[in-house]
């Protein structure tokens, strides 16, 4: 990463800000959407009071909302990102699986970002109406039976990634390794006493 230019590294330090304040809010709003469920199984809790799951709705809006601002920031200098750096994919696989891993799941995250924009705005209107906004709720949580959840373990898969970045190669072991292709895959003919070639070959 150290051959970087400037606007390479302007877009990864604002991806990196991005993503820490998109992935802080998920897992915020994660717990206060906790509240709503009961523990044990798959269901919504009855018998909460009506201020407190005002609140709650409160709170899952606005984090929704600070979610699908920090997406859009993470997306565009994300895009922004792999078109400015000139990083060698052959040597650094573990960045073509970030890639891979990162703008597999956009069509996922732009349907439930759509989820929670009418969250919001069905949170809006005076007053809210409740049934609709669990509903909503369930389907967001539960949508494609949970891919996002697979979504969410995919994006802290890409932080471990671009850590310790696995597979790194260098154009040495690469050089190395195409040699030994090469040599393997090629044909080599080798004479031998009986064969006519060779008798004809040393008159």
């Amino acid at each position: 990463m150290k051959s970087l230019n400037k606007k390479a590294k302007f877009w990864l330090s604002l991806l990196v800000v991005g993503a820490v304040v998109w992935l802080g809010a998920i897992n915020i709003r994660g717990l206060i959407g906790n509240d709503l469920l009961n523990y044990d199984e798959f269901s919504f809790r009855t018998g909460i009071p009506t201020d407190e799951e005002n609140w709650i709705f409160r709170m899952l809006s606005h984090s929704s909302l600070v979610i699908l601002g920090a997406y859009v920031v993470v997306l565009f200098s994300a895009v922004m990102f792999v078109s400015k750096a000139r990083i060698n994919l052959r040597e650094n696989p573990w960045y073509l699986m970030c890639i891979i891993m990162f703008f597999l799941f956009v069509p996922i995250e732009v349907y439930t970002s759509y989820l929670d924009v009418k969250f919001y705005l069905l949170y809006m209107k005076n007053p809210p109406i409740h049934d609709d906004l669990l509903k909503i709720f369930g389907e967001r949580i539960g949508f494609l039976k949970g891919v996002p959840w697979i979504a969410l373990l995919s994006y802290y898969c890409i932080i471990i990634l671009a850590v310790f970045q696995p597979m790194k190669k260098t154009l040495r072991k690469l050089a190395e390794e195409k040699k030994i292709l090469r040599e393997e895959y090629s044909y080599k003919y080798f004479m031998h006493d009986d064969d006519d070639l060779k008798h004809e070959y040393l008159k």
